[in-house]
């Protein structure tokens, strides 16, 4: 029996530009075990965010479906209608958005917000939706929970309206949560509370986690397995432990690089030269091709997903050309994925 509560296949989400298909997100694969936490970390503009509305159905307006399949439970979930995608969120799988600001209705009071997500799934009386959404708000670490649930969200700070929309989207007792940046715009202290009460409510309830986020340290944090993506497509995926310790794909080590190191004298942290392309002007070879500092002209061609005899998946010429012959490349030998 498979452990995987979520399977991903060769997902492909773009737009149409001139009659022409345009890959925002291109031909991205993976699994998330049951109860384990994977990192998907990259740039903005990477196509994180894409994947996971892609997850929702809820891509935006002119972002189309061009390929692919989606699983959870082995039951396949992207052809669904309209009607029946309204059944799985929030139920199977359900999300955090970005900017808990901005997520929460102002017009509406919390409790009524979360209850409305409980009656979209469940059939039950408004006192068994209230008396549930003032248990969400406790399981959340909201104090005041019965005076809480009857107040509006500009009442609340930051990291309360954080809280609550981790409550409305535990509601109804999904199987995966999908969590998008949500320690963005919360100081410090707020992100480990929020980080610390991810991991407890993952505990309590055995459930999956997806964070999408752009900070590496976050990941080290809460997450087993990492993917990282550049311009739409997986370029590395490792275990954690791996990922920090054996970086192999040179975006990965850039990204690495630049994060603060107490112990360092450096006056200043190394930066990734460049920008991500665009969707429309994507190089036709690897696509991190016009800033990498150990490109070659063999860069012009397009690299496939290797696999070391570690598990760390990645997409660099640099690995296949030790591939022939059983090559090794930092002590590990590369095997095609």
């Amino acid at each position: 029996m498979s452990l995987n509560i979520l399977e991903v296949s060769d997902l492909k989400i773009g737009i149409q530009q001139n009659k022409k298909d345009i890959a925002i997100v291109n031909g991205v694969s993976f699994q998330l075990e049951k109860g384990k936490t994977l990192g998907i970390v990259g740039e903005s503009g990477c196509g994180k965010s894409m994947t996971s509305l892609s997850l929702m159905g809820l891509l935006p307006a002119g972002v189309n479906w061009q390929g692919g399949e989606v699983y959870i439970d082995q039951k396949q979930i992207n052809k669904k209608s309209n009607k029946e995608w309204r059944k799985i969120r929030g139920k199977k799988i359900s999300m955090i958005f970005q900017e808990p600001m901005s997520s929460l209705n102002p017009v509406y009071k919390v409790g009524s917000q979360i209850m409305e997500m409980i009656h979209s799934h469940e059939k039950i009386s408004r006192k068994e939706a209230h008396e549930r959404a003032v248990d969400m708000l406790r399981l959340v670490g909201i104090p005041r929970p019965d005076k809480v649930v009857n107040e509006y969200p500009h009442q609340l700070s930051g990291g309360m309206r954080q809280r609550v929309m981790i409550a409305m989207a535990l509601a109804c007792g999904p199987e995966i949560l999908i969590a998008d940046e949500p320690t963005t715009a919360l100081d410090v202290t707020i992100q480990a509370q929020i980080l610390d009460l991810m991991r407890d409510i993952q505990e309590k309830l055995d459930m999956s986690i997806i964070l999408i986020t752009h900070d590496l340290g976050v990941v080290a944090e809460i997450c087993e397995k990492v993917i990282v993506m550049y311009a739409g497509e997986i370029v590395e995926e490792a275990t954690v432990l791996d990922l920090f310790n054996y970086p192999l794909h040179p975006y990965t080590k850039g990204l690495l690089n630049s994060l603060p190191d107490i112990e360092s004298e450096q006056e200043y942290l190394p930066s990734i030269e460049g920008v991500v392309p665009s969707p429309s002007d994507m190089p036709s070879g690897c696509r991190f091709f016009d800033r990498c500092e150990f490109a070659t002209d063999q860069c012009k061609k397009k690299p496939d997903l290797y696999t070391t005899s570690i598990g760390t998946k990645v997409r660099c010429w640099l690995y296949e050309e030790n591939e022939v012959g059983g090559g090794i490349v930092n002590g590990q030998s590369i095997v095609r994925s």
